[in-house]
């Protein structure tokens, strides 16, 4: 799909939105999309929900998940508030595929509204009124999730829903740099991770979005919302009747079951 092409990029748009409602998936086009195009797309079908963005999501936050699709940086999502699922709740299985992500959730005390200069790590620190743990389920519109960059973008980082689970604090500390995390399925050896595994420490990870989203006219972030700052333990295929538990080094959890 070449760069511009408004009339592809408005018919992927088109059979994204389609698929909403149906839960038919979309075939994978031949051909990928530019960046450009790909988040023009994803604006557009989260647009159409005449929603605000409640949460933004991270994606490709570690150098092997970048390399493994020829990006150059995160990759970005959005989801509205009706996607937010409670602490220790059920939610349906939306197959064929479901993963799930252990992530250190951000929550938003003050604007950081676009400005020349880029913001410092410090100062979007001092706009944090909390810090959650939380599990991102992830599933694609498209008959697979094997896609090359712009698809992933366009199929919104194949955000499904958050689950927010306890706060781990009022704002940002130090040790939530490199805090070990788990994300366990039922009886199952948990896995291990680490918020380190997001660009290094999580709030470099906040503070890229923050600049990012002022360079994309995307208004920067704003009080009140919530950012998943990217997967702490790598992505876990999950499935029906799975019961799923993040641990943040004992400071607290975040739950959730899948239907059967």
């Amino acid at each position: 799909m070449p760069q511009g092409d408004s009339t592809l990029t408005k018919a992927l748009t088109e059979a994204l939105l389609a698929a909403r409602p149906t839960r038919r998936a979309v075939p994978v086009p031949a051909n990928d999309v530019p960046l450009a195009d790909a988040y023009a797309v994803q604006r557009g079908v989260h647009g159409a929900s005449a929603m605000p963005v409640m949460v933004w999501k991270l994606g490709l936050t570690s150098e092997g998940a970048r390399t493994a699709h020829g990006a150059s940086e995160p990759a970005v999502g959005r989801l509205p508030a009706s996607q937010i699922f409670c602490n220790d709740s059920q939610i349906d299985f939306s197959g064929p595929e479901m993963f799930a992500e252990a992530e250190l959730v951000f929550e938003l005390g003050k604007d950081l509204p676009p400005r020349p200069q880029p913001y410092t790590p410090a100062e979007v620190a001092a706009a944090l009124k909390g810090v959650w743990a939380g599990i991102e389920i992830v599933r694609t519109r498209f008959v697979h999730s094997d896609l090359p960059l712009g698809l992933l973008v366009a199929d919104n980082v194949m955000g499904y829903g958050l689950v927010l689970g306890d706060r781990l604090a009022t704002g940002w500390d130090d040790r939530f740099a490199a805090l070990p995390v788990s994300l366990s399925i039922d009886a199952a050896a948990p896995v291990a991770g680490s918020t380190a595994n997001v660009m290094g420490n999580p709030l470099d990870a906040l503070t890229w979005l923050a600049n990012w989203l002022c360079s994309q006219g995307e208004g920067g972030l704003r009080a009140e919302q919530l950012v998943a700052a990217g997967s702490c333990t790598g992505v876990t295929e999950i499935h029906p009747g799975d019961a799923l538990v993040a641990t943040f080094d004992g400071a607290g959890t975040a739950k959730v079951a899948l239907g059967a």
